[in-house]
């Protein structure tokens, strides 16, 4: 079984009108509104009960006024307020927001995949898409995680057994996720919006990656029909520890110890070697 689901989604409103304060009103002011620590630039941020995240800076509006839903804001919405993702996108866009961030996830439950085929596939070079690089990680449990493409770019995917991160080991179940940004999230918006088939505006902007479903062996993904929408994943910050001990250390040593040269593993080394130097100032 597929199912198809908008799971993260953000933008900025270019200024703080009335049809963006009806938009916040309505959907990002929950009760147990609470402020946060300011990212990106912003002096200001809050997050209201859902977990739907607001960004502003009070003395100078050019940066204008950002909102972020994640997973688990998405979620909340719709099970408490009855809000699906896409109405929540109609009315973002009709309101004035320019997308940023836009993630798609499809789900295939019922059904094994071969991760390591799926990978080799990738890195063979013929799949016809764009992808240049692909990483593994296994961790101890066994479950497969594959990443497709550069945090950085706009387009980044991710495909993972979604049963062994959950615990749900008693059923088969796998995500493919697109994480998309800049143009291609607004592209991916403006689709959604137009009443496109969400499930076939997911496959053609993995296929720009991965090369056509057909044939391949993302082939149990592809979409045959109608696939209904699911529900958006919550996020674990609370595992975020277990995460870098079980599955982070274990990939970056493995990588460094083959690769001696990375620029990516230097690159985080210096990263949190300028994060410590600035705590102990």
């Amino acid at each position: 079984m597929l199912t198809i689901t908008i799971d993260w989604l953000a933008g900025t409103f270019k200024e703080f009108n009335d049809d963006t304060e009806t938009f916040l009103r309505t959907y990002a002011s929950a009760d147990d509104v609470l402020p946060i620590k300011p990212r990106n630039g912003y002096h200001i941020a809050q997050q209201d009960g859902n977990g739907v995240q607001f960004f502003w800076n009070s003395n100078d509006n050019r940066m204008g006024y950002h909102v972020v839903f994640t997973g688990s804001s998405l979620r909340n919405l719709l099970e408490r307020q009855a809000i699906p993702a896409l109405t929540l996108l109609h009315a973002a866009i009709n309101a004035g927001m320019r997308v940023s961030r836009l993630d798609l996830a499809k789900d295939l439950t019922g059904q094994e995949i071969d991760g390591e085929a799926l990978y080799k596939f990738i890195k063979s070079g013929v799949n016809g898409g764009t992808a240049r690089n692909a990483l593994r990680i296994e961790n101890e449990k066994g479950g497969q995680t594959i990443y497709v493409g550069s945090r950085q770019s706009e387009r980044y995917i991710r495909i993972y057994d979604k049963a062994q991160e959950t615990g749900e080991t008693s059923i088969k179940w796998w995500r493919m996720e697109i994480e998309t940004k800049g143009d291609v999230a607004r592209v991916v918006a403006a689709a959604l919006i137009d009443d496109a088939e969400p499930a076939a505006i997911f496959d053609t902007t993995i296929a720009k990656m991965v090369g056509a479903f057909t044939g391949s062996p993302f082939e149990q993904f592809a979409s045959r029909g109608v696939v209904s929408w699911g529900l958006p994943k919550i996020e674990k910050h609370t595992d975020r520890e277990k995460w870098i001990a079980e599955q982070v250390i274990s990939a970056v040593s493995e990588h460094f110890a083959s690769n001696p040269d990375s620029e990516a593993v230097k690159a985080l080394i210096a990263v949190l070697n300028h994060i410590q130097s600035h705590r102990s100032k």
